[in-house]
């Protein structure tokens, strides 16, 4: 088979982008166009632009080889015709976004936090539900029929795809695709669904390696991940990448440790108890917080009482403790007033 245009890496502005796509495009005006798809994914965006580029040059046929994943399944969507080797595999899942909420917040920036993380909710929610319309047009079935789907975000075989109808038809062609205990590691590394069972468990020797393709992109990915450390010989590496603080004496005192452990990136791992002794202080410190607005809620309550209520007569004056002769006299104001007229 000659193909056109080959995808078989990260699709996206530092690999397979839809301005690519276009230049390559560009060149087939007017003639059948074959594309080799063998991808984990990449950008969203670069992916429904590839796939209306399909669509705009009409007559486009995508073969599938290897892992399908994610934004490779949403441009071969645009294609008239989709192909799959019956030893490849596809994934379709809901879309996902880095989220970096770590620190410290109080009340305010933690509800800010989550009126945030419910937005950004919406936006997933309705970008998975465009592309839930997207597949659904491509089978020609429901989006309810879809949605569950994308939910469980799993590998599906070529005749499992070929029975929802994501793809036409599945040809003969490719190998088995098999990973070492290493490989299946790396996989995971990029957070993908656990790999499908194979039902041969007795496979040769050849198919035991991941192929070039898949090798070739995780290559890729740790090269531009991992810090250059200098080579040294003879020598003793410390693998120490955590340092112990003790700074923060409140979250020492509440976890009852000496120092947290902090690594390079300034991160910190808890465990599931320490969490919770967290979790506890900080709401024992909510329910005190709260008793004590209800302790001076009352307290107000009580003062606009005896501010709206009359005062009760006074029958007795400190001070005014004297002869019953003296206190006589000075019954009413009447009296007082004459006792000192001739003074003034």
């Amino acid at each position: 088979m000659n193909y056109n245009i080959s995808i078989d890496s990260h699709i996206g502005p530092w690999g397979y982008s839809k301005n690519f796509v276009r230049s390559q495009m560009s060149g087939l005006k007017n003639k059948p166009v074959n594309v080799r798809v063998s991808s984990l994914g990449g950008s969203v965006d670069d992916a429904l632009d590839i796939r209306q580029q399909f669509i705009d040059h009409g007559n486009v046929t995508c073969y599938l080889y290897g892992y399908v994943a994610s934004a490779a399944t949403i441009l071969a969507t645009g294609a008239k015709k989709t192909c799959m080797s019956q030893y490849a595999f596809y994934l379709i899942h809901k879309v996902s976004n880095w989220v970096d909420a770590w620190g410290n917040y109080n009340a305010d920036q933690i509800q800010q936090l989550i009126d945030d993380l419910k937005a950004n909710k919406l936006e997933n929610d309705k970008m998975d539900l465009v592309l839930a319309n997207l597949y659904a047009n491509k089978c020609k079935k429901r989006v309810d029929d879809i949605l569950p789907i994308l939910k469980e975000g799993r590998w599906l075989t070529a005749q499992e795809a070929l029975k929802y109808g994501f793809i036409d038809e599945i040809v003969e062609d490719g190998s088995k695709l098999n990973f070492d205990d290493a490989m299946k590691t790396r996989f995971n590394m990029f957070h993908l669904p656990a790999l499908p069972a194979m039902e041969d468990k007795t496979e040769s020797q050849e198919a035991e390696t991941a192929p070039s393709w898949f090798n070739n992109f995780v290559n890729k990915f740790l090269k531009g991940h991992q810090p250059d450390t200098p080579k040294a010989q003879n020598k003793p590496l410390n693998h120490s990448t955590t340092q112990m603080k003790k700074d923060y004496q409140k979250v020492n005192s509440i976890l009852n440790i000496e120092g947290v452990e902090v690594d390079k990136d300034g991160k910190v791992t808890l465990t599931e108890d320490q969490v919770k002794a967290l979790n506890d202080r900080i709401a024992n410190l909510e329910q005190e917080s709260s008793d004590k607005d209800s302790q001076i809620s009352d307290l107000k309550k009580q003062n606009e009482n005896l501010q709206k209520s009359d005062g009760e007569d006074t029958t007795h004056i400190n001070g005014d403790e004297g002869d019953d002769d003296d206190l006589t006299k000075l019954n009413t104001a009447q009296e007082m007033f004459n006792d000192v007229k001739d003074i003034l």
